[in-house]
């Protein structure tokens, strides 16, 4: 599973993390590959104090060489989660070809749809893809409006996390029982659509 975006800030590397944490409650093996040079989402694991994160391997791949040796190594059997880092698509590209099912995080507003799009025009046709609309105001004009262009463009959305201090309060915290909840949704729908592909 790839967790997919060409613009930073959008709540990437926190979905990495929950669906990570969500995976290993499985208790198959799990591996987060960070592929972003700010290693976000290895450090949120490698600092929290949170039992769910004892069960994931954590490996750090900047490059697309180091990503395709991370890749190659990891257990077939297992749960793979790739954090792409923003504005490098090259990078992304190499993580996309190896997908099974690719999660593209994004926010309402500005130029979020076309960073979208943007994504999506680079994700294999055959690899089901969904979005994770973060930071969520779901009660608003422009979330519905967001919701009714992606429904219209036949992009389908996986879930919603809302806008919550706690969700993305990284390692100093435990992982937030609603951000837990919104990213539960995520994870069946990917596990769903990668079963069915």
């Amino acid at each position: 599973m790839v967790t997919a975006a060409l613009k930073g800030g959008v709540g990437k590397t926190t979905t990495s993390v929950y669906l990570a944490a969500l995976a290993s409650s499985n208790r198959r093996s799990v591996t987060l590959v960070d592929s972003d040079p700010q290693a976000s989402a290895a450090e949120w694991v490698e600092h929290a104090t949170d039992d769910r994160f004892q069960r994931i391997d954590v490996v750090e791949a900047p490059t697309e060489r180091l990503l395709t040796r991370a890749l190659d190594r990891t257990a077939s059997d297992g749960v793979v989660i790739v954090d792409t880092p923003p504005a490098h698509e090259r990078l992304l590209a190499k993580a996309l070809s190896r997908a099974n099912v690719v999660v593209v995080p994004t926010r309402v507003g500005g130029i979020e749809t076309s960073r979208v799009e943007a994504v999506l025009d680079i994700v294999p046709a055959s690899t089901p893809r969904g979005l994770v609309i973060c930071s969520a105001r779901t009660f608003t004009r422009s979330y519905q409006d967001a919701l009714a262009t992606w429904s219209k463009a036949g992009v389908p959305v996986w879930g919603s996390a809302p806008e919550r201090v706690a969700i993305t309060a990284g390692p100093t915290a435990p992982l937030s029982s609603d951000g837990l909840d919104a990213y539960r949704r995520v994870w069946r729908r990917a596990q769903t659509a990668a079963r069915s592909a």
